[in-house]
């Protein structure tokens, strides 16, 4: 029987230093696992991945380099993901981080391997021999090619944005980051990206790949999204996991309204609420999840470095 509550866990560090947060892939790693702990209920981190993947499963990491070195998912947390599900018994060649471009992801300071043995691998959908479907995926509003490293050269996948505000659509995270699987997701800001994202997210591969969101909120940016602007930007020192990639967006949205509020700026959203991309995914065609509070289980865990 499904459960009535979408669980969210948020995760946060006594670390007073974002650069020695950063600096810390153990740390990460511990922060990982203890989400994942809360998440699942699992006796230990091995159990709780084995809830969501298989050692023979091919796992994408679905980071989001767009706002550069400063405003991206940051390489050590994906870093720390990796190893722990290398400890779980994924090969490292079974483990690949990607985004759009490998320039985008060299950009942020990843680095990129398409087949050296040992490490994981990591590049862009843009590399030679990869790119995009040859046929248009209709879903809806959505017309589109879906990257191959989706849907054909991944089996799972775990989404793993950073949080930061838009100005067209009200936030960035787990749900918008499909945006860059998407061959065109310039044509989708229309009427605040309503309903392209919930659209887009719900094609059937995506669908049955989605694990998990891994979302990056170590430092967050509460206005002038996407692009980066050091000067709306706080530390927050978290990480948030959830199943519901809904769920999780709802929360985000609550983090973005509370740090303009305390900044003297009005919500991300007219009136308040969440963005309407959000109400969308979770309506009945799209039953993607929840985002009212009541539905959802919020769990935060403070972890001592």
């Amino acid at each position: 029987m499904r459960p009535k509550t979408s669980r969210v866990v948020r995760v946060k560090t006594s670390l007073s230093s974002p650069e020695r947060l950063l600096a810390s892939t153990a740390v990460l790693r511990k922060m990982v696992e203890a989400g994942l702990l809360e998440l699942t209920g699992a006796a230990d981190p091995a159990e709780a991945w084995s809830r969501y993947l298989l050692p023979t499963d091919v796992v994408g990491i679905k980071v989001n380099c767009l706002g550069g070195r400063d405003m991206c998912t940051r390489p050590a947390l994906a870093q720390a993901t990796v190893e722990s599900l290398q400890a779980f018994g994924l090969s490292p060649h079974r483990v690949l981080v990607w985004d759009r471009s490998s320039r985008e992801l060299r950009r942020c300071g990843f680095s990129l391997n398409k087949q050296k043995k040992g490490e994981h691998l990591c590049f862009g959908t843009d590399e030679k021999g990869i790119g995009y479907e040859k046929e248009l995926t209709v879903y809806g509003s959505l017309g589109s090619l879906y990257s191959t490293l989706l849907t054909r050269h991944t089996t799972a996948m775990i989404n793993m944005p950073v949080l930061k505000d838009h100005g067209l659509c009200g936030l960035t995270a787990s749900l918008k980051n499909i945006f860059g699987a998407l061959h065109n997701p310039n044509k989708y800001h229309e009427d605040r990206c309503n309903p392209f994202i919930a659209d887009a997210y719900s094609v059937p591969f995506v669908r049955k790949k989605h694990r998990l969101v891994i979302c990056d909120a170590l430092l967050v940016q509460y206005k002038g999204g996407p692009s980066f602007h050091p000067q709306w930007t706080a530390p927050l020192g978290s990480i948030l996991l959830a199943e519901d990639p809904v769920a999780l967006d709802s929360v985000c949205a609550g983090i973005l309204d509370r740090l303009r509020a305390r900044n003297g700026l009005p919500p991300i959203e007219k009136g308040g609420g969440v963005p309407a991309y959000i109400r969308t995914a979770a309506d009945p065609g799209h039953h993607l999840g929840r985002y009212k509070s009541e539905q959802i289980d919020l769990r935060e865990k403070v972890l001592q470095p």
